[in-house]
């Protein structure tokens, strides 16, 4: 037979414990799912960014995006002539050594 004081005063206060941040947890996560919406609404309603502004926003990320490639293939080039000159250089020196 179960000791059941042991069931009543270990038991029961976990399970209840846990039944309890369950519910809290629940209760949380729609007083959050309320609080957000409340701000979205706010947001809206000052004025929030319209449809044109957005399309000019994203045309500029678009532009940025393109700028930044390009960017990259200078970089590319630059790498490419910094080698070239230095190996010309490194040739150029040892062929004035082979000279001497």
């Amino acid at each position: 037979m179960p000791d059941w004081f042991w069931i009543q005063s270990v038991v029961f206060p976990i399970l209840g414990m846990g039944m309890g941040a369950f519910f809290l947890y629940g209760t949380y996560r729609v007083v959050m799912r309320a609080i957000d919406r409340k701000h979205e609404r706010e947001m809206a309603g000052r004025g929030g960014l319209s449809a044109e502004q957005l399309q000019q926003l994203q045309g500029r990320l678009e532009l940025l995006d393109d700028i930044s490639l390009r960017v990259q293939d200078v970089e590319e080039r630059l790498d490419f002539t910094e080698r070239v000159l230095t190996r010309d250089r490194e040739r150029g020196q040892l062929g004035r050594g082979e000279r001497s």
